[in-house]
């Protein structure tokens, strides 16, 4: 473990704290009030991440773990059931107008996107095959719609909710309590290798850290105390595969001197949520998005546009099973 340069902050649910819930929950109906009402407007994720206050890397993570369902998909469903009630306002109106009417930028984009969503195209949407969707799906609502206490109001329609997150168990994948600490962590030199393509174990990350291995080896920097740092600079929901980069790197001394071999880079200090990772590399994106999802919201810190590391002691990496530390970058929200 990193000396622990901070306080223990150890989370459970029922320490989490209202008021920085809903903060986040104010941020992304923020978004969510946007779209609605820009559905043909600028949607990017540089300008909605804008909009709710937080960095692009870290927003859509905040925004999926709030709502249930990715920035995209909410946009491609929003659309497309505004679209499908004007379909049945407007009878007689021309398919492509809607389409453009709601985002779509060809008639055949809404086709392909409305088959997927709705199981039919647009002109049985509008006939006998239609209705009979929308009536079993009304029957189903029915069904699934919960019963309310005398007085209590029914929360609108689309708008993201912290309940989701308040009945999360907050544990990891062995069921075991999260523990998280908030920590001040010194900027750092790194010598660094980088990987461009996919992430995951069957990319090239493992052969990038093999490569890295050898040449510390080389140059007498590998002992059993040093301290090496992965840092994934890329969201993969967000970049294409082969654009994903990835360092493997170690840090060095302020004197060090590079070789043709090896990159160096400063990274900034600051104040992070630390959270212990024991477990295979193919699930260390399920312990990152606990972090995002269960932690982050009720521990009153938002995401800091810094990279986040994967800290770790030694070089024995031979074994299938990582132990490092997952390093989030925060501020206070």
């Amino acid at each position: 473990m990193l000396p622990d340069a901070g306080t223990d902050v150890t989370e459970k649910l029922r320490m989490k704290t209202p008021a920085s819930l809903r903060e986040y929950e104010r941020r992304i109906n923020r978004v969510i009030d946007h779209v609605q009402a820009h559905l043909v407007g600028d949607l990017t994720l540089d300008r909605l991440a804008d909009i709710a206050a937080f960095s692009p890397f870290h927003f859509h993570r905040v925004f999926t773990s709030i709502t249930g369902e990715t920035l995209a998909d909410f946009i491609r469903r929003t659309r497309l059931e505004r679209a499908a009630a004007a379909l049945l306002r407007a009878p007689d109106a021309n398919v492509l107008g809607i389409a453009l009417e709601y985002g779509f930028s060809s008639a055949a984009t809404f086709a392909r996107a409305f088959k997927a969503h709705f199981g039919m195209s647009a002109t049985r949407w509008r006939g006998d095959e239609g209705r009979k969707w929308r009536e079993v799906h009304r029957r189903r609502n029915k069904q699934a719609k919960p019963k309310r206490k005398p007085g209590q109001s029914q929360r609108k329609n689309r708008k993201a909710s912290i309940e989701r997150i308040r009945h999360r168990p907050a544990t990891g994948t062995e069921g075991s309590a999260m523990r998280v600490k908030v920590m001040e962590i010194p900027p750092y030199r790194i010598a660094y290798m980088r990987h461009v393509g996919p992430y995951g174990t069957s990319g090239g990350i493992s052969p990038l850290w093999a490569r890295l291995m050898r040449w510390a080896a080389i140059r007498e920097l590998r002992h059993p105390a040093m301290l090496t740092v992965g840092i994934g600079h890329d969201a993969p929901s967000i970049v294409a595969p082969d654009r994903l980069r990835y360092d493997a790197g170690l840090i060095v001394g302020n004197d060090f001197k590079p070789d043709r071999a090896i990159n160096v880079a400063d990274l900034p200090g600051g104040k992070y949520a630390v959270m212990l990772f024991q477990g295979s590399a193919a699930v260390i994106t399920e312990a990152w998005d606990r972090l995002y999802t269960i932690w982050l919201p009720g521990s009153g810190y938002q995401p800091e546009d810094r990279p986040r590391l994967e800290l770790r002691r030694g070089y024995d990496f031979s074994t299938a099973n990582l132990r490092c530390e997952l390093c989030l970058p925060i501020r206070p929200l």
